[in-house]
C-alpha cells in the first residue's frame, strides 16, 4: 500500500503490464489496492449561484481567476523561453571555443610533428 489514490480502472491496467506502483516504483499487485468508498450525494449550491446575478457573479469571479491565472502562465512561458535562449546561446559559444581549441591543438600537435621529423633529420645529418 502505498498511500496513492488512482482511478481503479486505469490502475488495474497498469498492474497489468507494471507490478510496480507508477509513483514511487514500490511492488504492487491488484491484491494489495484498497477500495475507496466516497458519498454521492451532492453538494449544496452557495446561496449567490440561486439567482442570476449570483451566477454572473460567481462566473465573473471563476473568469478573473482563469485570465489571472493565464497571465501568470505567461509570464512565466516568457521568462523561461528567456533563459533557455540564454542557455542555449552560451552552449553554443561553449562549443565554437571548443572546436576552436581543438583545432589549435590538432595545429600545435602537427607543428611539433613537423619540429620532431625536422630534428631527427638534422640529426641525422650531423652523424
Amino acid at each position: 500500500n502505498t498511500g496513492h489514490l488512482f482511478e481503479k480502472r486505469l490502475i488495474e491496467k497498469y498492474l497489468a503490464s507494471e507490478d510496480k506502483c507508477p509513483v514511487t516504483g514500490e511492488e504492487l499487485t491488484t491484491e494489495d489496492l484498497l477500495p475507496l468508498k466516497a458519498t454521492q450525494t451532492a453538494k449544496p449550491r452557495p446561496i449567490t449561484a440561486t439567482s442570476i446575478p449570483g451566477l454572473l457573479s460567481h462566473f465573473q469571479n471563476e473568469w478573473d481567476a482563469l485570465m489571472l491565472e493565464t497571465y501568470t502562465l505567461k509570464q512565466h512561458l516568457d521568462s523561461t523561453r528567456k533563459e533557455l535562449s540564454q542557455v542555449l546561446y552560451q552552449h553554443d559559444a561553449a562549443c565554437r571555443v571548443i572546436a576552436r581549441l581543438m583545432r589549435e591543438r590538432d595545429e600545435a600537435r602537427a607543428m611539433v610533428s613537423q619540429r620532431q621529423g625536422q630534428m631527427a633529420e638534422a640529426a641525422a645529418a650531423q652523424a
